[in-house]
């Protein structure tokens, strides 16, 4: 998350709406191997699939989180690029999900516009294993900050990965062997704009609920909108969801499908939306930066555990084929958003 500074600057989270309550975890425990630390770690990721990830008090942590301040204020020059230049560099899904994505061309739970953008920046093009996306010149100008950003988070995931293996009983890389850095996947660096919500008619979902296609996802943000939905509850059900309050110096950790197909279910991967922010926090637009993990496109998705939990597939399909196969049934309304997998809390 961002440093305490830009916690300074906007109006207080209420203390009047109910939260969820998760673990934080401090990188320093995970990186000095403490014991303890990392079987919170596994709990935390088979009860709720979401923690905090304390960066601060760690080398490693203190350079992520100058990142994130640096590439907060990057961002809000980016979203304020003139709507002719972005319309040059649009996302076409689901050929490519890289670039800038508008706001409203995704329906929420109610059938109303979204009320966020996006820009994606893929991890291929940093890294060089492909060609370099399309890019405004503005952010073509600043991409070192993506790149110190993207090393940070891949230094991270791997740490993340290595200790869920090791506490499942797998080899120490069977999750990292299967999302290298240098090999072709749908791994992006995100920044995310929601508007803020100036009229009553405004209070409501941004970002329609979801789980994560991928792995392991990493997000920073200072104002609220992020909510969970409570393990067993309906997303119908309003009193089911909970807010996220963000932390400085803490990254929001959650787990996505990926990790429970891996797991053979003994992850979780939990249900959430971006709302409303909320009490006076309403007021300013929400920006967020994320890097979320995918598999090599080439990754088998077939379980590494071999005891199987009910509705993960024994499947031998490649990562592509299997976040294709997703997509499709998603987009022709057979599948819909729930939680998988994990234990009962």
């Amino acid at each position: 998350m961002a440093s305490k500074t830009l916690f300074e600057g906007i109006p207080p989270f209420p203390a009047n709406v109910s939260t969820v309550p998760m673990n934080t975890i401090p990188l320093s425990g995970l990186r000095h191997n403490d014991s303890d630390i990392a079987r919170q770690t596994l709990t935390a990721c088979e009860e709720l699939g979401f923690f905090f990830l304390d960066l601060q008090g760690d080398s490693l942590g203190e350079i992520m989180i100058e990142c994130i301040d640096q590439l907060f204020s990057i961002g809000k020059e980016i979203f304020d690029l003139p709507e002719s230049v972005k319309q040059q560099y649009l996302h076409d899904i689901p050929r490519s999900f890289l670039g800038f994505k508008p706001r409203g061309i995704v329906k929420t739970e109610t059938e109303e516009p979204d009320r966020f953008e996006w820009f994606n920046l893929g991890q291929d093009g940093l890294m060089g294993t492909t060609d370099l996306q399309p890019l405004p010149s503005f952010v073509l100008a600043r991409i070192a900050h993506f790149k110190k950003f993207a090393d940070c988070g891949q230094q991270i995931s791997k740490i993340l990965n290595q200790i869920l293996a090791k506490h499942l009983s797998l080899p120490e890389d069977a999750f990292s062997s299967l999302q290298r850095p240098t090999e072709p996947s749908g791994t992006v660096v995100r920044l995310i704009k929601a508007f803020a919500s100036l009229s009553d008619e405004d209070l409501r979902t941004s970002m329609t609920h979801h789980t994560d296609f991928g792995t392991i996802t990493l997000l920073a943000n200072i104002v609220g909108g992020l909510q969970i939905l409570s393990p067993g509850g309906s997303a119908a059900d309003e009193s089911a969801w909970r807010w996220v309050r963000p932390q400085p110096g803490c990254l929001i950790v959650n787990l996505g499908d990926a990790m429970v197909q891996w797991s053979g279910g003994a992850l979780r991967s939990n249900v959430h939306r971006i709302r409303y922010a909320p009490g006076e926090q309403r007021s300013v637009d929400r920006y967020s930066l994320a890097m979320l993990f995918r598999p090599e496109q080439s990754a088998s998705m077939k379980p590494l555990l071999k005891s199987v939990a009910e509705g993960v597939e024994d499947t031998d399909l490649t990562a592509w084929e299997w976040e294709v196969k997703r997509m499709m049934a998603f987009s022709r309304g057979e599948a819909q958003a729930q939680s998988r997998g994990g234990k009962s809390i």
